[in-house]
């Protein structure tokens, strides 16, 4: 399905490039020209784009501390979420990860503190405890000195359905956010967007690769900082 998809967009755009998209266990990868690319898929998600939009066009002022949560089911990797929220600080402030700060309470639990590159601290908090069956819950917060974005409704816990059906069956819900790529989920939506446009874009294919190395390297600093409990620098 993802990969029709995909190609549905490189047809309609007229976009010559091959490229076939991927999945792992939630990871996904685009392969164009035989090299295999990271997908950095969130960062082509409805959500976080408006909030960079925000971060950056006046709304806020001297934004001081982004702050996340994400809480996975058992099955989930920690180091999955982790990495992933680091990589949504970063790009939401266009700033590097100066130093990192984890704590961890066993293997579904971790706290972080990150020291941005502009001043900006951002504090995760990722946990994989909730039931196997159930959605992901996060949280995306950002705090300047005059101004305040979230990406969920005030006081919301749980994410938001666009539709909901009370049917004598049960109820369902419906959420879709690209009329183009009907039928997949937020996630999978994310990851096919992000895979067009890797393959109609050098420039994004090098920022891709150079994206995942720093964040390999921001993942050694809080392995570091876990065992040694103290801060990493980067």
């Amino acid at each position: 399905m993802l990969q029709e998809k995909l190609e549905l967009l490189l047809e309609k755009y007229d976009v010559s490039t091959k490229a076939e998209i991927n999945s792992n266990d939630g990871e996904y990868t685009v392969t164009i020209d035989g090299k295999v690319y990271p997908l950095l898929a969130h960062r082509f998600e409805r959500r976080f784009t408006e909030l960079h939009k925000m971060y950056h066009d006046g709304t806020l002022e001297d934004p001081s501390h982004i702050r996340c949560s994400h809480i996975g089911s058992f099955g989930d990797s920690l180091t999955r979420l982790v990495r992933r929220e680091i990589d949504i600080c970063r790009y939401l402030s266009d700033a590097e990860v100066a130093s990192v700060t984890a704590y961890t309470t066993g293997k579904d639990a971790m706290n972080l503190i990150l020291n941005l590159t502009d001043g900006v601290i951002c504090t995760i908090e990722a946990a994989t405890t909730l039931p196997e069956s159930a959605n992901d819950i996060d949280k995306h917060e950002v705090i300047s000195r005059r101004g305040f974005i979230c990406d969920r409704v005030v006081d919301t816990q749980v994410p938001q359905q666009s539709i909901y059906m009370y049917c004598e069956d049960g109820n369902e819900t419906y959420t879709d956010v690209d009329f183009e790529l009907y039928g997949l989920t937020i996630d999978e939506i994310a990851a096919v967007r992000a895979a067009f446009e890797l393959a109609r874009s050098e420039e994004l294919r090098a920022a891709a690769l150079k994206d995942s190395e720093m964040l390999d390297k921001i993942m050694n600093a809080v392995a570091s900082s876990v065992s040694e409990c103290k801060k990493a620098q980067i």
